[in-house]
């Protein structure tokens, strides 16, 4: 159990740096290249001598999940968590005796390297990744301890790579509609940055020969693009996987009627964080995305009833930019 100092003292743990994250937070950013740096200080002032043992920093990087489930009249909560970065320093005091800090103040720096590839951020309502720092001044009984803790944001631009040697390269799915019409589906990467303008762009080609419909009219009846989110949240006795609509965008109108194929690029808004969870991979909490593009179509020569759908999905990976427009930064 903790307790606050008295209104003479004070603890707390203040991070250096002029940016902030969602809920104010504050914030750093962090590439494959050049790996995130937290800094920061410990102030503890006390206006008269205070009774306690030692001042300690820990740091933590926490990935956590939990969950309910209910199983007739019983209630099961799960809870995982995984441990991804962990530090401690021990803050040196100054004592007029043992057991006895003397009045004054202290000012302690840190300093702490992130891990490469480290994940971003993540606050949901049953999943979390958070950096956490927290300083405890231990005090023996029958005096409680006190505790501050602050939380810092992450934008992290690593993502999980499917092998050492992988590279990121433009997305692009080519196919077949009903085997009628050749149709391309593509973006610029497959790794996307939050809060991007991100090009989709589709290419069709003429109807085939074989299809019956050569020389026929293409009409786009109605056009929709999606963006879900999934998530798997896992305990070594239960499994739980959400999926959530992050954006449904109609897109009705500006679709030629020709006959001999068109190609349209359509730009999309991708959302910032806490919105879109960046893409992450630990063991309580997983996050992957889904790019969906889904069409009504058919020929000049059909009614709208007789029209077909025409779907193209993307697993794409999203990860935090280094552009202000992705955090705040302060005066």
């Amino acid at each position: 159990m903790f307790f606050k100092l008295a209104e003479n003292q004070d603890l707390r743990i203040i991070i250096t740096t002029p940016l902030r994250g969602p809920f104010e937070l504050p914030a750093v950013y962090a590439t494959p290249e050049a790996q995130g740096v937290i800094r920061g200080y410990v102030e503890f002032n006390a206006l008269e001598e205070v009774k306690a043992k030692d001042l300690t920093l820990n740091f933590r990087v926490k990935s956590r999940a939990r969950w309910v489930r209910h199983y007739g009249e019983s209630t099961v909560v799960y809870n995982s968590k995984e441990i991804l970065q962990k530090k401690q320093w021990q803050i040196p005091l100054k004592y007029t005796r043992p057991g006895l800090v003397s009045a004054g103040a202290i000012r302690y720096d840190f300093e702490v390297e992130l891990n490469p590839f480290t994940p971003s951020s993540i606050h949901g309502q049953r999943a979390w990744l958070t950096y956490r720092f927290a300083v405890e001044l231990k005090r023996a009984f029958p005096h409680r301890n006190v505790a501050k803790t602050q939380d810092v944001w992450v934008f992290s631009s690593c993502l999980p790579s499917p092998s050492l040697d992988y590279m990121p390269a433009p997305h692009s799915y080519t196919g077949v509609w009903e085997t009628h019409l050749p149709f391309t589906c593509s973006i610029p990467n497959e790794n996307v940055s939050l809060g991007e303008r991100m090009p989709l762009t589709v290419e069709f080609q003429p109807f085939l020969d074989s299809s019956g419909h050569k020389g026929e009219s293409l009409v786009i009846v109605s056009a929709v693009v999606k963006l879900k989110q999934y998530t798997r949240l896992w305990h070594r006795w239960n499994v739980k996987n959400e999926t959530k609509e992050l954006f449904s965008i109609p897109l009705n109108s500006e679709w030629p009627e020709v006959a001999n194929g068109f190609q349209r690029t359509i730009h999309i808004d991708i959302p910032y964080a806490p919105r879109l969870s960046c893409t992450t991979m630990t063991r309580p909490v997983r996050k992957t995305h889904r790019l969906k593009l889904i069409m009504k179509v058919k020929t000049n020569s059909m009614t709208d009833k007789q029209a077909r759908e025409l779907r193209v999905e993307s697993k794409c990976s999203y990860a935090a930019t280094s552009g202000l427009s992705t955090f705040r930064q302060l005066n």
